[in-house]
Parts: structure tokens; sequence; C-alpha cells
């Protein structure tokens, strides 16, 4: 019995979110690892209709417009003898507005949920990629993800503010796959009752930037974990079932536990399909799972643990500017023929796009024949024959990497054009509008100051040359669209990122 194939990985990876294989994936590592199903608020990005197949155009430009916004909430310093980036002083993520990185419970972000306080209160955390701070906001509006201290019995209160509108108080986590409960410090922040941001919803953020020059209330989540011995392994890891749900790991990650799922899963349809009688291949409450043995060794050795957790992953050097997961990506294949070269990239989950620069645009859509650009006011956007969809890869360390995988005719949950394909561009038309999308973030007729650090403080100088923007000229933005069916970690220490394929 043939099923397709992201089928079969998606029923794999639903298990391995079961309480019944949670003991599945901590007895596959060697170290404690922290296990969060993610979500994505407001669902799957869909630009279509639930009735239609074709897009709305305005919807992809606001959403456009809202993903570059995050992009524009920091600027780049020269810090000592290297390039950073930090948070803006003054605008959007400014003290004025009492926000530290933006707004929190906003649809089309990927999220997780936390227990603290005693009694329990249950919050959600959004994924920041390009923030470095752990925070929760409580405001006095009813909406969003609230935690309000005046419930816990076990918060401690503190004097000590990071930030203008936060304290750093300590209240008690209850943490998933590890099942214990420890007392952690967190910046608990409360904006001014006469602003406007009280009226905003109550949420928290989960900042996951490998710098803390981004950081403004001094409260890292990872790091903290870290400095407790809870976690040993300073990375993360992201597994993305699909449009919304995921993993979240924290100390290691899920790899092996969704390889070996997925492997018994497919020897299960193969029985299947063979009318032959089914043994449980994946572990019951109460029950553990058949014991791994090493080939060519005699009798039957136990092994529980999985020592080396860097093997398989194709690692890439972070690069650029000091603050986000910056990689370079050495090459483009579009139909097996590489297009483009050495692309810098950075990694935002929360980019239902993929975002490239525009001379990069231009040649990566004119290796797609029949690909034209729309006219404004939706010129960041192309259009390609739904008949011929691309067949993507994009080159991380030396392997390859399949993105948004075509096929002829209507292959992903019904759209024509394959997964490449965000829907035609209007009723009964044959071109399909692209996921790979132009950004004119960074560009300028005028450039940036270029903004330093001395003794005095610190100081803009004009000219030609500068680095005061948030750098993103040039840049590509690699979105969620990549991470499925890629797994991705994170590493702190070394600055690195690998990918693998599932």
């Amino acid at each position: 019995m043939q099923l397709p194939g992201f089928s079969i990985i998606w029923a794999a990876l639903f298990l391995s979110l079961t309480v019944a294989t949670a003991s599945v994936i901590r007895s596959l590592d060697d170290a404690p690892v922290l296990h969060f199903t993610l979500l994505r608020r407001g669902g799957k990005f869909a630009p279509t209709e639930q009735t239609c197949d074709y897009v709305n155009m305005t919807y992809l430009a606001q959403e456009l417009e809202k993903t570059e916004s995050r992009f524009n909430l920091t600027q780049r310093e020269v810090k000592g003898n290297k390039l950073v980036r930090k948070a803006k002083s003054n605008g959007s993520g400014s003290e004025e507005n009492g926000l530290t990185m933006g707004e929190e419970t906003t649809d089309g972000i990927w999220y997780a949920r936390i227990k603290i306080g005693n009694p329990p209160q249950e919050i959600e955390m959004d994924l920041n990629m390009l923030v470095s701070d752990f925070y929760i906001v409580t405001t006095t509006s009813r909406r969003g993800s609230k935690y309000d201290d005046f419930f816990s019995q076990s918060v401690i209160k503190s004097h000590k503010h990071p930030y203008p509108t936060c304290a750093l108080n300590s209240e008690t986590f209850t943490l998933p796959t590890v099942n214990t409960s420890v007392q952690l410090p967190f910046a608990q922040c409360r904006p001014s009752k006469f602003g406007l941001r009280t009226l905003w919803a109550s949420g928290s953020t989960l900042g996951l930037a490998p710098s803390e020059t981004l950081s403004q209330t001094g409260s890292s989540l990872l790091k903290i974990l870290l400095d407790r011995e809870i976690i040993q392994r300073p990375i993360f890891s992201l597994t993305l079932i699909n449009g919304q749900e995921g993993i979240l790991s924290i100390g290691g990650t899920a790899a092996k536990a969704v390889e070996m799922i997925v492997s018994q899963t497919e020897t299960a349809l193969n029985r299947l399909g063979g009318n032959q009688t089914i043994k449980p291949l994946v572990a019951q409450k109460g029950k553990g799972l058949p014991p791994l043995i090493k080939r060519g060794r005699p009798g039957k050795r136990i092994i529980t643990r999985q020592a080396d957790w860097e093997e398989g992953w194709a690692w890439n050097g972070v690069q650029g500017a000091e603050g986000w997961w910056q990689l370079l990506m050495r090459g483009l294949w579009v139909d097996g023929s590489r297009v483009l070269r050495n692309q810098a990239v950075v990694i935002d989950i929360n980019s239902p796009f993929v975002l490239a620069p525009p001379l990069a645009a231009k040649a990566f859509y004119a290796s797609i024949s029949g690909s034209r650009p729309l006219p404004p006011p939706f010129s960041n956007f192309y259009v390609f024959p739904c008949l011929n969809p691309p067949t993507l890869h994009f080159e991380f360390g030396g392997n390859m990497f399949p993105f948004m995988r075509g096929g002829r005719g209507a292959e992903w949950s019904g759209i024509p054009g394959g997964k490449f394909s965000l829907g035609r561009l209007e009723p009964g038309s044959g071109y399909c509008v692209g996921a790979v999308v132009e950004t004119r973030m960074g560009i300028k007729e005028e450039r940036d100051e270029v903004v330093q650090n001395d003794r005095k403080g610190s100081r803009s100088i004009g000219g030609r040359g500068g680095l005061g923007g948030n750098g993103m000229r040039d840049v590509w933005v690699v979105g969620e669209g990549f991470f499925r069916g890629v797994g991705g970690v994170f590493d702190f220490k070394d600055h690195r990122v690998g990918f693998r394929a599932y």
C-alpha cells in the first residue's frame, strides 16, 4: 500500500508528540532535553479562501509588510572590533512604548505553552529568532495569554528593573519531558496604565537569537537553564510536522526519535500492504520499546542512549553582524541546475515566505520558464505556470536540502502548482504565485549612518558605506517553508547551525 511521503512523516511525528513517546525521545539522548509542542497562532498560512484556489493579493502584501517590519526593530553598531545588532532606542521597540522588541500574541507566530506559578498558569511563549530575551508582558486587557502574579503562591518579587517597565522576578516553572518544577528568574513587564500598550493583549516572548547584544532585559531562558544545569547542551532544535504543528527541543534534538518512528511507521505500512500481522512498534503507556541491538556483536547489548548527537547534521557557521542566525547558502538549485551561489541568508521561522533581494529574485525566476513579476502595487510577487512548478534545493554545508518540492498539478492541500505555489493568481488563471518573494529591505537612496561606540557614548558618522541600518541589503530570509521536511539545530556555543532532511 502506497501513501504520500509527507503523510507518513506527519503520522510519525504526530506520534512523537504523545505522552507515550516522550520517554522514547528521552531514552535516545544522553542529556536532559525539554521538548515543547509547537503551534502556529491562527492556523497554517492560508493565502487562499477555503472554497477557492486563487490568492488574495492584498492579504499577501499585508503579510509581507508585517514580516519585513520585524527586521526593522534593530540596527547595526560597531562595538569594539566587531559589528553587532542592537535594539533601536526610538520608534518601534522603544522604551516610550513600553515594549522590548515588538508585539506578542499576533497571528502567524509559532508558539509553545509552559506552566508557571502555584497553582499553575499556562502561558503561550511566542518564538522569536530575532531577539534574545525571555519576558512576560501583563496588561490590563483580557485578551491574550495572561500571567497574573497575584494568584500565584510561589512568586518571589524583586526590586531589580533591568528595563523601565520590567522587574526581574522569580517563579516556579513546570518543565516538560523532564517532569520537574524549578524556580527560575524571568522579566515580568507591566506597561504603564496611562499608555496605549496596556490595552494590547498579554503574552510572552521566547527569544532564540544567539547574541546578548540584542538583550534588553538580561533574561535569557536558555542561558538560565544552562546556569542551573537543567540542560547540558547550549542548543535548541526545530522540527515542523506541517503548517501548524511542530516540536521545539531545548538542550538537544528529537532527530533520532523522529527517524526511528518514521522507520517504524513505514515498516508498519509495508506490512499492512502485505496483509501481515502488525506488532506494536510504538511504546504504549507503561511499556517500553524493544531493546536496540548493535549489529555484528554477539548477544543482546542494549543501547538506550545516543552518545554523539552531532552526527547526521550538515553544519554551517554563523556569519555577518553578530545577533541573528545568518548563514552562507552555498547554492540555490532549480531543476538540477545551480542558478545562484554564495547567498547570505537569515533564518526566521515566523516568516511565511522566502524573501529574496531584488537581483537574486530576478535571477531565480529567470531560471523558471514562463515566470514574470506582477505589476505594481504587487511588484514584489512573481508568477509561474501552474503546470510547470520548479524543483528546488538549497545547498548548505555541502549538502542539498529540498525546499517546497513541487509536482505537476495540485499536490499540496489542493493548491495548483505544487508546494512552491501560494495559489492561482486569479480564478481560472494558469499562473500561480511563487513562494519566493522579492524584498527591498535595507535599500535606500541615501545610505544609513554609521553608529560607533566610544568612551563618551554613541556617535553617528554620515557618509557612504553606512552600517546603521538593519543590514538586510542583499540578504535572504529563509522561513517556515524550508523546515517542512528539514530539521534544524542551533548551537549557541560554537555559533553554528545544522540541517538534516527527514
